[in-house]
Formats: C-alpha cells, sequence, structure tokens
C-alpha cells in the first residue's frame, strides 16, 4: 500500500521532505539562540528552496487518493511539539498571563511589575518575570488568546515545557482547522484544491505559527470560517465567528465593510453589530471600567507610538526626520502613517474584487505601513495568497526572514542594510508581478 503509493507520486516531492524534515529538526533542537544568525539563516535558506521548488513542481504533482502531502504538512507542524521557542520571548508573557487568571487577578487590571511590588513572591520565582520583554505595559492580548493563556496555566508548577505544549497544541488545532478550511473554500471558489500547499508547506507559517506560538493563527481560522459560513449564508454564525477573530486580534474589525459587495449595506450593518456584540461580550469580563479601559488603551498607543522593527515607509520617513530636524518624530509619523493606512483602507474596500483581494490587500496596506512589522504579521498574505493571482506575499515570507539579522547582537540593532534588501527585492517583484503581467508560475489556476 505504502509503496504503490509512493510509486504513484513524483518522486521529487518525497526527496525534497527529507531536506524539509532535516531543516525543520535542525532548527527547532539545535538553535538554541537567535544570535546564531549565520546558522539561523543557513536553515531558513535550506527550507524556502525546498518550498519554492516543490510549489514550482505541484502542478505536475498527481496527490495520491489518501492526501499524503497534505498529512505531512499536518506532520511537519507536530516537529517543533518538545521545543521551547527561541525567535520570540513573547510567550513568557503568555505563560504569566494564564497564571494571573488562575489566580483569579485580571491582567488588564496590573503590570508585571505591579504585581511584582506588590510582593507576590509566588509569581517571582514561578513564572520568569525576569524573562519579560514589556515588565512596564498592561497586557494587550484579546480574549480567545488569555483563553488558552489560561489552558496553559494548567501545567504543573514551574514547567515551562508542558505550558508551552498546553499552547502549542490549541495553535495546532486552529492551524489544521485552517487548513480544512482553506481546502473547502478552494473548491466552493472552483480552484485547485492543490494550492492549500502555498499555505500548508510554507516554512514561515510552521514556524512562526506552531512553532514560535503567535496568535494570528487563531485569527486567521475564525476569519476562514467566517468567510465559510458566508458563502454557505449563514451570515449571523459568521459574523459571530469575525467576532471571534477580533477576539484573537484586533484587526478583522477592519474587514467588515468588504462585506457590503457580499450581503449589501442593511445586512453588513446587521452583521457589524453582531461582530461588535460578540467581541464586547467576550472583552467585558476583562475590560468592564474605565480605568480598565485606558490601561488596555494605554498600552496599545505605548506599543504602536514607541516600538519600531522592520518598517519599510516608516524607515523612510524616520530618515526624513532625521535629516530635517536631527531626531526621530516618531509621534508625528504614527499619526502620518494612520492617516495613510486609512486612505489605503479605503482604496481596498472601493477597488477589491471579492472578499480574499480585499482581505489580501487590506492586511498588506497594515503591514507594508506600519512601523512593526514582525514576520508572524505577514502571515495572512500567504493564507490568502491561494485565492488570488497575486504571489507577492509568498515572496515577502520569504524574504522577512532577513529582519531576524536584528537579533545578531545585544541590545539589538536594525541594519537599514538588510532591511534595505529586503523591500528592495520585495517591491522589484511586486513591480514585475505588476507591469511585466506575469505572475510567478506557482500553481496556476
Amino acid at each position: 500500500m505504502i509503496k504503490n503509493t509512493f510509486k504513484n507520486a513524483n518522486n521529487y516531492i518525497f526527496i525534497a521532505l527529507l531536506a524539509w524534515i532535516l531543516g525543520y529538526v535542525l532548527f527547532f533542537y539545535h538553535i538554541t539562540s537567535r544570535q546564531n544568525i549565520t546558522y539561523l539563516f543557513l536553515i531558513l535558506a535550506l527550507l524556502f528552496a525546498t518550498y519554492f521548488y516543490v510549489l514550482v513542481h505541484l502542478k505536475k504533482y498527481e496527490e495520491p487518493k489518501n492526501n499524503l502531502l497534505f498529512y505531512i504538512s499536518i506532520i511537519f507542524r507536530l516537529l517543533p511539539l518538545a521545543s521551547i521557542p527561541f525567535l520570540s520571548d513573547d510567550f513568557y508573557r503568555f505563560i504569566w498571563d494564564g497564571q494571573l487568571l488562575h489566580q483569579y487577578i485580571n491582567p488588564f487590571a496590573y503590570t508585571p511589575l505591579q504585581i511584582i511590588n506588590g510582593h507576590s513572591e509566588w509569581l517571582a520565582a514561578t513564572l520568569w518575570f525576569k524573562k519579560l520583554n514589556s515588565p512596564l505595559y498592561y497586557t494587550v492580548y484579546p480574549p480567545v488568546n488569555q483563553f488558552i493563556f489560561w489552558l496553559s496555566g494548567f501545567a504543573p508548577k514551574n514547567n515551562l515545557h508542558f505550558s508551552v505544549i498546553i499552547m502549542r497544541l490549541c495553535l495546532l488545532a486552529f492551524d489544521i482547522g485552517t487548513l480544512i478550511l482553506l481546502k473547502k473554500l478552494l473548491i466552493i471558489k472552483k480552484l485547485k484544491p492543490k494550492l492549500v500547499y502555498v499555505y500548508a508547506l510554507n516554512p514561515l507559517v510552521i514556524i512562526e505559527f506552531v512553532g514560535n506560538l503567535h496568535f494570528e493563527v487563531a485569527m486567521l481560522f475564525f476569519t476562514f470560517l467566517a468567510v465559510y459560513l458566508l458563502c454557505k449564508q449563514k451570515n449571523n454564525w459568521s459574523a459571530v465567528s469575525l467576532g471571534l477573530a477580533v477576539c484573537s486580534k484586533l484587526l478583522p474589525l477592519v474587514f467588515i465593510p468588504l462585506m457590503v459587495r457580499q450581503i449589501g449595506w442593511l445586512k453588513t450593518l446587521k452583521y457589524g453589530f453582531i461582530v461588535l456584540a460578540t467581541a464586547l461580550l467576550l472583552f467585558f469580563p476583562f475590560i468592564h471600567n474605565k480605568q480598565l479601559c485606558f490601561n488596555f488603551i494605554k498600552s496599545l498607543q505605548l506599543y504602536y507610538g514607541t516600538f519600531e522593527f522592520n518598517g519599510s515607509f516608516y524607515q523612510l520617513f524616520k530618515y526624513i526626520g532625521w535629516l530635517y530636524w536631527g531626531y526621530n518624530p516618531i509621534t508625528y509619523i504614527s499619526k502620518i502613517l494612520f492617516f495613510l493606512t486609512f486612505v489605503g483602507f479605503v482604496f481596498c474596500f472601493v477597488k477589491s474584487r471579492n472578499i480574499f483581494e480585499g482581505l489580501f490587500f487590506l492586511v498588506f496596506v497594515h503591514c507594508i505601513l506600519s512601523a512593526i512589522v514582525h514576520p508572524w504579521y505577514i502571515l495572512p498574505l500567504v493564507a490568502f495568497s491561494p485565492f488570488i493571482p497575486w504571489r507577492f506575499g509568498v515572496v515577502w515570507s520569504a524574504l522577512i526572514g532577513l529582519s531576524y539579522f536584528t537579533y545578531k547582537a545585544v541590545p539589538y540593532q536594525e541594519s537599514m542594510l538588510v532591511l534595505g534588501v529586503e523591500y528592495f527585492l520585495l517591491f522589484a517583484f511586486i513591480w514585475y508581478e505588476v507591469y511585466c503581467k506575469t505572475a510567478f508560475k506557482i500553481v496556476n489556476k
């Protein structure tokens, strides 16, 4: 049976699997620090070279009836199960919030520093306070995330691995759900089901979602579920699902106007009301007075008005600020970028020809005009790519790995040369797709 399966499949696909498995094992279990940038880049190059090779040849690939490649993509997601994330330290805050919830402490009410100064010795000993990257900030993680943090709190005391595994299994469930919905939606839209592998086999998806525990995967699952239910004309349940997406990350709030072309103005108003009602209902146990609301907004403002990482237009405006005024006017730049983002969103609402094109370009505008563009922020572009003719989102998922170069030294320092290479190549490819009228040859419709 297995012999016949391999005989019927193209040999190069399975040869590539060996390179993938080797790369992921080395990545998750042999790199212990993000400062080891040379080793990191070599493995990423191996993983992405294999990924693009397979995608280019998927046109010739006849998948066995048992969907072997689909299950292999799930196996890839199981490979990091016992590893500890090293590219991001956000997961320490996840565990912190989860333990607070188990002590009936609202994580939106106190900063970690306030908790420590309150002489809560059990927290200082148990929750890795010194490893938190934002001890002065109130949490900004929405209710769906907080629920999973709470689940991680069932791990035995001080057992970091167990807490990580609990969160990883939850995110794995979301990711598998996304794969299933992707395949169903491709069939509904009369596209080739094998396009699912644009997302399923993407190395950055595997590394950042299940590997590094980033909750955009939950947002994607609920967003795709909302679209699927909309296709089934279950508008109310679709709105509830999008509300859950908002409770995973706030960005899906801007998706609501896209529904106008799908269901009309009046139904969109009702749809939006249900989305907001769902979100408010889930946020209420955490944010139910002015002070808690102020805490949440304050942390969001500090995050978006103070931090910077891998921004494109932001870095351009920052350079102009230093050139003409002699300092970084980040406060003013943030306002300019907010205005440009709003204009870009309106343009997306007006010009998008279908819901997936709208979703794709809304996320792209948000990322390209943001001061903070972590690698996992752009992964929705990879997820939406199978439904549109553009492939620059997929290419960006490979290029954005260059941003890891920032971690080469401590304190972290961005290299403008590396940043310039990333965005030059990205915009060059966008120009190629738009003006040369030829999409990259990755699994045609």
